[in-house]
This record gives structure tokens, C-alpha cells and sequence, in this order.
């Protein structure tokens, strides 16, 4: 029996030691992760907002159609203003381009950009033909849509409480195209740039310059029949392949070299391409959907012909790369640099 009760006491004893060395410990490690955690903060908690001007002023939450004046002719978009709006707060904006032939309207209806937590601006392009469209393509009107978007910034920025360090563009087809188009004219007025089935006619790249590294998300399907994956011709075009589009925008931010992932769900084939090491924390990223149609993965409403996959949601993937990516200062900038270099060293 003693023998018994001092093996117990013993187990007893160690058991005691071994718990006060943890508790001792557990702050430590608590403390050592959460330094590690502030070393190396993501860009989206790091970047401070930076309010425009129309901070303060009021303004009632709604979907609406407005109108502004522009190169002299008279523009419309929509503008949906979330219902927790707060003018004091900034908040993000999105902007969103809808495909040829569509309007700015049916555009918002089937992404479900609308339900994002930001200010969503969807505006309409001029018709030809009958047909709206944008810069950046053979079929478009002679509008300086570029001039359009900036005088749009300039007016949504003075009267709503926008974070400029998180003013997004994204579009569909056409609009795709449009995206391109300000990513190489006026992307000092965004933070990051989103295509989905983009027309990557040679019009929405001429003459761009690439030496800014500039965060640009695509998603294309491998079976749009319209704008095709690999490239090809339409409208008396050759237009590049998804990937030698996005080519430029990896090398304008020295990424080194890609890695694939398959990230489908339910069956799904679904691929995320990622470049590695892009300075400035300028990602560049495909999602390639296997069999894809010319659509809007995920959308709440017919969008385009061709297969449309329920269980990826474009919007969900754009918003993601977003708020991953907001317009930092030179500062942050460097920080982020050496944080590279030192992790290679």
C-alpha cells in the first residue's frame, strides 16, 4: 500500500510540475505569436482609410439611377449605397462594367455586387449600333469613357464618404475590356482590378504601360465560346490567350514564376494560378472554371451562354482579392519589400 501511495504521490507530483511549466509558458507564447501576428500584419489591416471629401455629407441609402455630365454629354449609371451607410465612416466603392449590349442595370441584377459591404457604381456605356459598349474594343462609340470614369470618381468621391485607399473596378466581356483599359490609364484612381470573361481586344492594352506594379485578379472559363481561354479572332481581331494578358502585369511586378491549385468544390474543376513573389504586394491571379461558358460564375440571373458553374461564386473570389488588396503608400509599400527579402535570406 505505501508503495502504491508513493507511485501515486509521485505521478501526482509530476503531474503538478509539468502543468505550473505550461501555465508559465502560455503567456510567452501567446505574446510570441501575437508579436509575429504585429511584424507582419496583412495590407488590408496595415492600410489606414483615407477619406474623401464627401465625408460628412448626407445622404440616404438606396439603388438608384443618376445621371452626370461628361465631355459635355450627359451619362448614367446606378449607384447603390448599402443600408448601414454611415457618412462618417469611409467606406469602400466598387465599380462595375457591364459586357456589350447590356446596361448597367442588368449588370448589378446578376453579379450581386450590390450585396457587397461598399458603395457598388455601375455604369452605362454609349450605344452603337443599338448596342451600349466600352473603350477598349473594335465595335465601341468614340466616348472618352476614361474621362467618363474619372469625372464619376471625382463626383461619387465629393458627395459620399469613400475610402480611397479602396476604390475597386471590375467587369464583364466588354466591360473586362474597360478594366484593362483603366488599369492602363487610370489606375492611379484604383486599388486593385477584376475581369471576369474578359474581351482582350488589342484596343483595351495599346500603348499601355506596365511599369506599375498593379494587383489584377481574372476569372475565365476554359469553354467561353465568345472570348476564347487560349485566344483567338472576332471582330476582325486576334485578341491574346487569359494568361499572355495577365503575362505583362506578372512582369510589371517582377513576380517570379506561377503555381496552380485546384480549388473546385462539389465536383467542381476549378484552378487558381497564383504568380510568386510580386513586389509591392501587387498579386496577379487566374481562376480558370473547367468548361466554363461566357458567364459570371455564380450568378443570381442569366448572364451569358455557355456552361455556369452554382458552387463558385465570381463575386465572392473578386471581393476576397479586394479587400486582400487596398491601395497602399509608398511606405507600406517598402515595408512589405524588405519583409520579402528578409524572409529569403
Amino acid at each position: 500500500m505505501r508503495s502504491a501511495t508513493k507511485s501515486t504521490l509521485s505521478i501526482g507530483l509530476a503531474l503538478t510540475i509539468l502543468l505550473s511549466l505550461a501555465l508559465t509558458l502560455l503567456p510567452h507564447a501567446d505574446s510570441a505569436r501575437a508579436a509575429a501576428h504585429a511584424a507582419s500584419p496583412s495590407a488590408a489591416d496595415s492600410t489606414p482609410a483615407n477619406p474623401s471629401s464627401g465625408c460628412g455629407v448626407e445622404q440616404k441609402p438606396g439603388n438608384d439611377q443618376a445621371t452626370i455630365t461628361s465631355a459635355g454629354d450627359e451619362r448614367t449609371y446606378r449607384i447603390n449605397i448599402p443600408r448601414d451607410y454611415d457618412v462618417t465612416d469611409p467606406t469602400p466603392l466598387v465599380l462595375g462594367f457591364h459586357g456589350r449590349g447590356s446596361d448597367g442595370a442588368e449588370f448589378q441584377n446578376y453579379t450581386g455586387l450590390p450585396t457587397l459591404p461598399a458603395i457598388a457604381v455601375f455604369p452605362d456605356g454609349v450605344p452603337t449600333d443599338g448596342k451600349r459598349s466600352w473603350q477598349g474594343a473594335p465595335y465601341a462609340s468614340e466616348a472618352d469613357d476614361v474621362r467618363f470614369v474619372a469625372d464619376l470618381l471625382d463626383s461619387i468621391e465629393d458627395e459620399f464618404c469613400i475610402d480611397l485607399s479602396r476604390v475597386y473596378a471590375t467587369g464583364k466581356s466588354n466591360g473586362g475590356g474597360m478594366v484593362s483599359v483603366l488599369a492602363c490609364n487610370l489606375r492611379d484612381r484604383f486599388s486593385a482590378f477584376a475581369t471576369v470573361a474578359g474581351a482582350y481586344y488589342p484596343q483595351s492594352f495599346a500603348g499601355c504601360d506596365y511599369s506599375e506594379p498593379t494587383p489584377m485578379l481574372a476569372i475565365h472559363g476554359t469553354g467561353d465560346a465568345t472570348m476564347h481561354y487560349e485566344g483567338g479572332e472576332r471582330q476582325g481581331e486576334t485578341y491574346p490567350s487569359v494568361r499572355n494578358w495577365l503575362k505583362p502585369w506578372a512582369e510589371a511586378a517582377g513576380c517570379e514564376g506561377s503555381k496552380d491549385k485546384k480549388v473546385g468544390r462539389k465536383g467542381e474543376k476549378i484552378v487558381r494560378t497564383q504568380w510568386q513573389e510580386c513586389r509591392g504586394g501587387a498579386d496577379v491571379e487566374l481562376y480558370s472554371v473547367a468548361d466554363g461558358g461566357h458567364v459570371w460564375p455564380g450568378e443570381t440571373m442569366y448572364s451569358g451562354g455557355g456552361y455556369v458553374t452554382k458552387d463558385f461564386s465570381a463575386t465572392e473570389t473578386l471581393w476576397d482579392f479586394f479587400t486582400d488588396h487596398p491601395r497602399r503608400s509608398d511606405t507600406t509599400q517598402a515595408a512589405d519589400t524588405a519583409v520579402r527579402t528578409t524572409a529569403h535570406e
